[in-house]
């Protein structure tokens, strides 16, 4: 047993405040918890929640290329190169 009787002290404290939703999704998300069975108030926690611990999601692009003068493009590194000095 801990300092405070077990009790989870990161659950006793919150702060109250009002976002807008816009109509339709504050439904969906109304019909969801219903179907659910949770309540708004969690629905929301999970999801900003999940918003911030999910990872950004990274785009790959092709790297970039030196032209010659007759403008044909010459690749300077593929990306397999680019990755081995990257990432070893």
């Amino acid at each position: 047993m801990d300092l405070y009787g077990g009790i989870n002290m990161t659950c006793l404290w919150s702060t109250r405040t009002t976002i807008e939703v816009p109509d339709e999704l504050l439904a969906r998300a109304k019909v969801h918890v219903a179907v659910e069975g949770i309540t708004l108030r969690q629905f929301f926690i999970e999801a900003v929640r999940h918003g911030l611990d999910s990872e950004p999601k990274k785009v790959r692009r092709e790297p970039p290329s030196v032209g010659n003068a007759q403008g044909t493009p010459i690749h300077a590194l593929s990306r397999e190169q680019i990755d081995e000095a990257m990432f070893g």
